[in-house]
């Protein structure tokens, strides 16, 4: 089934810059360690400088459940550049990491039951964060209205510094989300473009605009930057799996299979990769691999909603 079933319009989390925020977020302290009960998750980790190694106090980590983003937490690393986040929900979660003076960084993690997964970032510092003093007041502003959905206004802001700060991939890549966020999809590709041009390893626009492109079907396209997302090292399971149906709806199933193949390396309980492996392998005539992805699809998520259409196929197939 060629359907763009998992392309969520908001694959990544917000990700707010805070050397903007800075003087309008308040200071978290340590995280604090909950007992961990038999039906709840864990996640933990450290934050540390790409170049020197050398931790990150009070970098700001969010994690968003992915089934239902009323379920989020927001902590901060500790002055070993440690955090903790007990009693989660078992599931996929997005996360992001940022911290003032380096690039943001977003992926996905799956919490497991009684378990405490581990994730350890580095940041890589931005050459270009530097704001003019005069507009960083502005800046604030824009990113206060993007937080609070008022993205029109919020385009309007971030022109305006951009025009006193045309060498910033952040502004661009915001100002990008915020038209996106409108429908202006046409506007949203020229300033992640902008952002590329400026930092051409920064992969948030890249499957930013994968994501966009896809939602108006503009498969080729999508599939272009998502290709380049990967290279560049994005570990965002969603955005592997999102690449892989994007191939399978441009008819690429053979492309497609190795897509999957490595999203299950990075997380091999993640059913929809099963379930699109089993249809790439009924194209391919091998219906014992097909039976045996399918089945494993819906051992594994029997509430999927491709559920009821795997086992008409398992039923098919006997």
């Amino acid at each position: 089934m060629k359907t763009l079933n998992k392309l969520v319009a908001d694959s990544l989390s917000i990700i707010f810059i805070t050397f903007l925020l800075s003087a309008l977020t308040a200071i978290m302290g340590n995280s604090l360690i909950f007992g961990q009960s038999g039906t709840t998750g864990a996640a933990k980790g450290f934050i540390k400088d790409a170049k020197t190694g050398e931790v990150i106090s009070k970098a700001k980590i969010k994690l968003v459940y992915t089934r239902n983003d009323i379920i989020k937490y927001e902590l901060r690393s500790d002055k070993k550049g440690h955090f903790y986040k007990g009693g989660m929900t078992p599931g996929i979660y997005r996360y992001s990491v940022e911290k003032e003076g380096y690039m943001p960084v977003a992926g996905s993690i799956r919490v497991r039951l009684a378990d405490t997964v581990e994730i350890n970032i580095e940041l890589k510092t931005v050459e270009s964060t530097v704001i003019v003093p005069e507009t960083v007041k502005t800046a604030r502003k824009a990113m206060k209205l993007f937080e609070q959905s008022q993205y029109e206004n919020a385009i309007k802001e971030f022109s305006e510094v951009i025009s006193e700060n045309q060498s910033n991939p952040l502004l661009y890549f915001y100002r990008g989300w915020a038209q996106e966020k409108t429908g202006n999809i046409k506007g949203a590709l020229e300033d992640y473009q902008k952002a590329i041009e400026l930092k051409p390893d920064f992969i948030l626009p890249y499957s930013r605009s994968g994501l966009a492109c896809a939602k108006q079907q503009s498969y080729e396209k999508a599939s272009e930057f998502y290709q380049k997302s990967v290279e560049l090292g994005d570990q965002d399971i969603t955005t592997h799996y999102n690449y892989g149906v994007v191939l399978m709806n441009l008819g690429k199933s053979e492309a497609a299979k190795p897509v999957f193949e490595n999203l299950l390396f990075l997380d091999e309980n993640y059913s929809d990769a099963y379930y699109q492996l089993g249809i790439i392998y009924i194209g391919k005539g091998d219906v014992t691999k097909a039976k045996e992805f399918l089945q494993k699809f819906v051992d594994m998520d029997p509430e999927n909603s491709n559920a009821p259409l795997a086992k008409r196929i398992l039923e098919s197939l006997k």
